[in-house]
């Protein structure tokens, strides 16, 4: 699978997740399997493309109260006539529970 492909499955995840989300809420199971298929994506992304993305701290989210890290993108990609430069959020702990040691450090920057 190509980076663009990865990154075009993860915001059709991303988008699908938060409109169910407001229809069903929080608890329901369809919204946080989709939750967490995204996340399942964009560490398949990391592990996948190690040169091309990176996370930072996220300072951009205020709806969510854990802490979150900005899956980036080394090298912008266009996606239908947008600029994408970022990959949506990833919980600190999802990164952490399925991330190795290793993983993590090498992905983290500043």
């Amino acid at each position: 699978m190509t980076i663009e492909k990865q990154v075009r499955q993860i915001i059709a995840f991303n988008h699908v997740w938060k409109r169910q989300r407001e229809l069903l809420g929080d608890k329901s199971p369809t919204v946080n399997l989709l939750k967490f298929r995204k996340s399942s994506l964009q560490v398949e992304l990391l592990r996948n493309f190690p040169e091309q993305v990176y996370l930072v701290v996220a300072d951009d989210n205020s709806e969510e109260t854990e802490l979150l890290y900005s899956v980036r993108l080394k090298k912008e990609i266009n996606m239908n006539n947008v600029i994408r430069r970022d990959v949506e959020h990833l919980p600190a702990r999802i990164a952490e529970e399925y991330l190795t040691e290793d993983e993590l450090t090498r992905c983290i920057k500043g």
